[in-house]
């Protein structure tokens, strides 16, 4: 009976495991990310698959029965660490690690999983990792330990680092990234800690969790990413700013700026379609370095239309980051003029809940743009 607990356990995780893997190739980001996501998933199943096979062959006496035994817990052993490892790799991409910046590092990373697998498969000789005796019994060796160290090596080591990265950067969508995938680990480690303690299959059981989780983090920051810009949504925008307002204190010393390009209309017509496409990516590449530095929440509100909240305690540094805005966008190498028209309004004076703010901040920017075109600036 608690055999076949085990196996529904196994099968469980497998199939969720897989459905994510293929999934996650459709919708998860750069085409790099989708691969490591997938293998991550893939493995962990393989890895989930063995494991499965060492508890139907445990105990089973025989040539045949000993010699599969054998292969399995190789095979599980190597497949472990081939799962912390690929989860490493993922991770560190993510975060945009250099120590994954050339081959000679990545073999270097990958050195002690390599370490695994060989001890796994010379273990029939060395008992180092495991051993299957004459009744078809696993045993644990002297260096089993090696294994898990390794592998939980690997999951500390990028998980402490996410975690730091999420205290450094300022943007809040690369945070959320950052604190999940330094939590990402917990119900892995967990239910490794039980596994190994207990010899409970609690194992897949957190894997399974942890990526599941991960999973849906990411599709919930795809629902609230612009596919074209990679910046927050209008969705995303309006659900931020609605939490600023539910807390006064934080509400307090934010500008909103709300802003469109000059003549976008002129570029659509000129140069296609195409190409106005590529100016708003250029235009959220500028915002994103202009803005992202002091923790500016920036969305595409729609079409050509932008917003940024930021708190400053004078108006002075809006004007500033106004001006730093056009800058950038003045060495943009596209053959046209890029330049935006920008209107913003702060909290307070009259201006007490979020839709006061933006109507607020909209009036200045249709007033930015009259003074423009009565001086002959093309703003459409």
């Amino acid at each position: 009976m608690v055999k076949a607990l085990k196996i529904e356990i196994f099968l469980l995780s497998m199939i969720v495991l897989i459905g994510l893997a293929v999934r996650s190739r459709r919708s998860l980001f750069s085409s790099t990310q989708q691969l490591l996501f997938s293998m991550l998933g893939y493995t962990s199943a393989a890895y989930i698959l063995f494991d499965m096979i060492w508890v139907l062959l445990d105990g089973v006496d025989g040539t045949l029965g000993i010699a599969v035994n054998w292969i399995s817990n190789a095979v599980s052993f190597s497949l472990f660490a081939i799962v912390c490892l690929t989860w490493f790799i993922y991770s560190e991409t993510v975060q945009g690690s250099r120590l994954l910046a050339s081959r000679y590092r990545v073999v270097l990373v990958a050195s002690p999983t390599i370490l695994v697998v060989v001890l796994a498969f010379t273990s029939y000789w060395t008992h180092a990792l495991f051993y299957i005796d004459s009744q078809g019994v696993y045993s644990r060796g002297s260096a089993y330990m090696i294994q898990p160290i390794v592998s939980y090596c690997y999951v500390l080591h990028t998980s402490l680092h996410a975690f730091v990265q999420s205290r450094r950067v300022e943007s809040l969508q690369t945070k959320t990234i950052y604190r999940t995938l330094a939590f990402f680990a917990i119900p892995a480690l967990v239910g490794g800690t039980f596994q190994v303690v207990y010899s409970l299959p609690g194992l897949c059981v957190g894997i399974m969790i942890s990526i599941l989780l991960l999973y849906i983090v990411f599709q919930e920051q795809l629902i609230s990413t612009d596919p074209l810009t990679g910046l927050n949504n209008r969705n995303r925008f309006e659900t931020y700013i609605l939490s600023l307002f539910s807390n006064v204190d934080q509400a307090e010393d934010v500008y909103l700026l709300v802003m469109d390009a000059d003549g976008f209309k002129q570029i659509n017509d000129r140069y296609g379609h195409v190409e106005g496409d590529h100016a708003l990516q250029v235009i959220s590449a500028a915002l994103k370095e202009v803005c992202s530095a002091s923790g500016s929440f920036i969305a595409r509100y729609g079409g050509d239309e932008f917003v940024v909240l930021q708190k400053a305690m004078v108006e002075q540094d809006i004007l500033h980051l106004c001006a730093a805005i056009n800058d950038e966008l003045a060495r943009a190498e596209v053959p046209y003029l890029l330049r935006m028209s920008i209107g913003y309004a702060r909290v307070g004076d009259g201006v007490d809940t979020w839709q006061d703010l933006l109507r607020a901040a909209d009036a200045e920017l249709y007033r930015v743009k009259r003074e423009k075109k009565k001086v002959g600036v093309q703003i459409r």
